[in-house]
């Protein structure tokens, strides 16, 4: 495997991706800002204060490591609260939505995916800018 040199992102360097006034996505890890296939591919999402968020089930596993703000997680039948250091392992299949409509203070997550290809923000990064990976500075 070749030797790659180590990679430091700053995370309000990097462009969101907006969806609306409820949520906002940046690309902070992946195959294209490593420069190697098969790299865990990461986002640091915003779920806005007062918003909720519609859900999905993938066909992949996801994982979400809260990092500040507090809410509630729909799991298929079940609502969980969640808050700042937890971590949310959620099994391929299984659907998901978030609920940040009851906070005064955004809800900030990351999430993991396995592969780039599982994740439906990358999609629409490459529909939209033509790449998954932007700063502020660029146009």
């Amino acid at each position: 495997m070749k030797k790659l040199p180590p990679l430091q992102v700053k995370v309000e360097k990097v462009k969101p991706l907006i969806f609306g006034k409820e949520y906002e996505s940046r690309m902070i890890l992946d195959h294209a800002i490593t420069g190697r296939d098969n790299v865990i591919q990461m986002n640091h999402g915003t779920v806005k204060a007062g918003c909720a968020l519609g859900g999905a089930a993938h066909e992949e596993d996801e994982i979400y490591y809260i990092l500040s703000g507090k809410g509630k997680l729909q799991l298929d039948d079940e609502i969980i609260d969640i808050a700042g250091d937890q971590v949310i392992f959620i099994p391929a299949g299984v659907f998901h939505a978030l609920d940040n409509s009851e906070s005064e203070e955004d809800l900030c997550i990351l999430t993991f995916w396995r592969d780039w290809r599982f994740n439906d923000a990358y999609e629409e990064r490459i529909k939209q800018w033509g790449k998954s990976f932007k700063t502020i500075d660029e146009e």
